[in-house]
């Protein structure tokens, strides 16, 4: 336990590492592993690791201060997450509880299967010179078929034109 007269030292709950964090000291970002006295966290960013907090929970014995504002921190480094995630839990925007393993994979699934579906739909143009006015500038009809183009691929007219 730390003592009242020393510096908090930023330390992992489940490791014990030290652990630094980003903050803002007279406007000025500074890194430090530990905590000037009287800081409050508004600019407080751990460096690979997470502050998870609490306002304390209804049936805790541990820290349950009655909605007076306070709250309980915990850092926990980015290791010690990854390493323990099967007993994390995901909580969604309608505030359902699944496992975080499993929802991050399916997550990262539907992002890797909407990447390749806006792939196969986006058009490729092939390189090819680019058409210019007398001044040397990209020739305005030109310009406007291709992003007619990359608005509407079905556009047979612009299609047709640029070919």
């Amino acid at each position: 336990m730390q003592d009242k007269e020393t510096p908090l030292t930023l330390t992992c709950l489940i490791c014990g590492k030290t652990l630094t964090a980003e903050i803002c000291i007279d406007s000025r970002i500074t890194e430090t592993d530990t905590l000037p006295e009287e800081y409050n966290d508004t600019d407080f960013l751990p460096l690979e690791a997470i502050e998870m907090t609490s306002y304390g929970h209804y049936g805790t014995t541990f820290f349950d201060p009655c909605d007076d504002g306070t709250q309980v921190a915990a850092l926990i480094c980015d290791n010690c997450m990854e390493s323990r995630s099967e007993r994390l839990l995901y909580i969604d925007k309608q505030r359902r509880l699944k496992p975080f393993d499993a929802t991050m994979k399916e997550l990262d699934e539907k992002a890797r299967a909407d990447r390749a579906a806006y792939e196969a739909t986006t058009t490729c143009l092939p390189p090819q010179e680019i058409p210019r006015d007398e001044d040397g500038y990209p020739d305005v009809e030109y310009v406007d078929r291709i992003v007619r183009r990359l608005i509407d691929p079905s556009d047979d007219e612009s299609r047709s034109q640029s070919e």
